[in-house]
């Protein structure tokens, strides 16, 4: 499972050790783990992104 999150950072980013690491743009959409997505949410790198009904927005 993962959630789709918006970057608010450019930057270079990897949700798993053994990924390669990848440039993310400013306003870029990414599905990515939920505890990656925590931890980038924390750092105020990421926002979550959520539908018309403010639903998180999950894929499978």
């Amino acid at each position: 499972m993962k959630v789709l999150i918006q970057y608010i950072q450019t930057g270079v980013y990897k949700d798993h050790a053994w990924e390669a690491s990848s440039v993310r743009l400013k306003g870029q959409l990414h599905a990515v783990t939920p505890s990656y997505a925590a931890q980038l949410i924390e750092k105020n790198k990421a926002q979550l992104h959520t539908d018309q009904t403010d639903s998180i927005v999950i894929i499978d």
